[in-house]
């Protein structure tokens, strides 16, 4: 398939530029001084990525990669915004519009990298859906499979039994799918954050540790460190700056992490898991008094997998070390939880968690 990048900006000087920079790069390079001209061409050819400027007199950046995000939702989505424009960057990063945004006047390395980790993206998202294709076509398959054998159960019981085995270990490799996808998508965030990798898998660790220690089912266990090891998928669109960046990050930065949630949640929910995976990511923020992001959920409107991910999370995060920070702890940490328990955070969560490391002695 030929991959194509659309560049949108009013000023054709800016277009010149951009297509001397891209000029020998193995992908076709389109660019078009007005957001329908885009739309038009878009109309009759896949585009991989769109890069599109905000202060344009037709529309707005932000709205025409809304609109982009609503007619092909897998274009990557890119835009470019003056230093001035933080609010605008705020706006189109929450509300899904755009995969990564670049100041002008930009940095000719850092827009190539930002670029070739668009066309990245676009290819991870297109495998996953075929991944996904496959899975349905499993499960159609295996709805037919089980439709047949209902039909012959009685003279053919012997042959059942065989199927039915078959049919298990069928299942058993879908499981085994998901899991994969999981594996694949957690890979997706690690690859932009080096603390995420370790975090994620940690926290899944800890999740089972403690979901374990309440005795909660085998299902559940498993669903709360498959939901572990990607409850930071959504910072993926978090610009890695930002996630790296040492020393406290700006009031609007942070506004920028707190998206990832919902940003996860969004990529995940439309995915057949056989565990609430999507409502962990988008829940594990949340806290029992409702002071927790992004919706201020209280008591038993968070579910319990995403209960536990939280306290593993808190734990965790405050007992490693981070760019902004020295590590602070098992001690601190487990001071943290208890001081928080039944106001923040679920205090059979709380205690589990406290069992793990004084008795039975987890280390992380």
């Amino acid at each position: 398939m030929t991959e194509r990048i659309a560049f949108v900006d009013d000023e054709e000087l800016v277009l010149g530029t951009l297509s001397r920079i891209f000029e020998n790069e193995p992908y076709e390079v389109y660019t078009f001084d007005a957001p329908s001209k885009a739309v038009e061409a878009m109309e009759q050819h896949s585009f991989c990525v769109v890069v599109s400027d905000q202060m344009m007199p037709e529309m707005d950046g932000t709205e025409f990669l809304g609109q982009i995000r609503d007619r092909w939702p897998d274009t990557v989505r890119i835009l470019m915004t003056g230093y001035a424009e933080t609010e605008t960057v705020i706006r189109a990063i929450n509300q899904g519009s755009v995969f990564r945004f670049v100041t002008k006047p930009w940095e000719i390395r850092e827009l190539r990298q930002i670029v070739n980790d668009a066309f990245h993206q676009y290819r991870l998202v297109s495998e996953h859906r075929e991944l996904t294709r496959l899975t349905e076509e499993q499960n159609r398959e295996l709805l037919e499979l089980n439709q047949s054998l209902e039909k012959r159960v009685q003279d053919r019981t012997r042959q059942l039994r065989d199927n039915e085995e078959e049919l298990k270990n069928t299942l058993s490799q879908l499981r085994l799918s998901l899991e994969a996808t999981i594996q694949a998508l957690a890979a997706t965030a690690e690859a932009r954050d080096p603390y995420t990798a370790g975090h994620q898998r940690r926290v899944a660790d800890l999740s089972r540790a403690i979901a374990q220690k309440m005795g909660l089912s085998h299902d559940q266990v498993d669903g709360v460190r498959m939901a572990g090891s990607i409850h930071d998928l959504g910072k993926i669109y978090v610009p890695s700056e930002i996630l790296n960046k040492p020393g406290k990050i700006r009031p609007s930065e942070f506004e920028l992490v707190k998206s990832h949630p919902e940003v996860g949640h969004e990529i995940l929910q439309n995915i057949a898991f056989p565990w609430p995976v999507a409502e962990i990511e988008i829940q594990h923020h949340e806290r029992l008094d409702g002071s927790g992001y992004p919706n201020g959920l209280k008591g038993d409107e968070i579910i319990l997998e995403a209960r536990i991910v939280a306290v593993a999370d808190v734990v965790e995060s405050m007992s490693s070390h981070r760019p902004y920070r020295p590590a602070l702890g098992i001690d601190e940490a487990l001071a943290e939880i208890k001081n928080g328990s039944g106001k923040l955070f679920d205090e059979r969560v709380v205690d589990a968690c406290v069992l793990v490391f004084e008795e039975d002695g987890y280390t992380l």
